[in-house]
């Protein structure tokens, strides 16, 4: 889990290296042909991970040298990969940060694996609602009936979703 306290650092205008490598990380994540451009981005460094930022809102997150759309970024992009589905009774708990338990998945994409770093959604809309990291395989996760699956990293509500909204 992310800490409570979001301290934005380094906040600075990408250039033209810096795009390039941005947009093949979040090809490499999440199979989408992004056209981020120099100047039209931010980068910033808060406590261990990388943050891309657009528009004063944080677009995606870069953890362990792996770039992740944020869940903002996910509303804009909705990748056809990398997600695990939860039923509707656990989207209050996911909302205020649970991690995800292996009873409240419903769906998963296939060809995720343990250690991935992937995003949560609803099963009525398929909105975005959480960003973790697998504990397990696919299989696992759909098989699986109790313990923990996903390790909830950034949700809804927490502070990189309200980063740059007015008090």
């Amino acid at each position: 889990m992310l800490p409570t306290n979001l301290l934005v650092k380094k906040r600075r205008p990408i250039n033209k290296k810096e795009a390039r490598k941005v947009n093949q990380g979040l090809f490499e994540t999440h199979k989408i042909d992004f056209s981020i451009k120099a100047g039209s981005y931010e980068s910033a460094q808060s406590n261990e991970i990388g943050l891309i930022i657009r528009k004063g809102y944080i677009f995606a997150l870069v953890f362990d040298s792996v770039y992740h759309l944020s869940v903002r970024g996910l509303l804009s992009h909705s990748p056809n990969k990398g997600w695990v589905q939860v039923d509707m009774g656990a989207v209050p708990y996911v909302c205020n940060g649970a991690n995800i338990m292996s009873a409240g998945i419903n769906s998963v994409s296939p060809e995720i694996v343990e250690g991935q770093y992937v995003w949560v959604r609803e099963e009525n809309h398929h909105k975005p609602l959480a960003i973790g990291k697998s504990i397990s395989n696919a299989d696992s996760l759909i098989n699986s009936r109790k313990g923990k699956a996903i390790e909830t990293l950034h949700y809804i509500g927490d502070k990189i979703w309200t980063y740059g909204e007015k008090e």
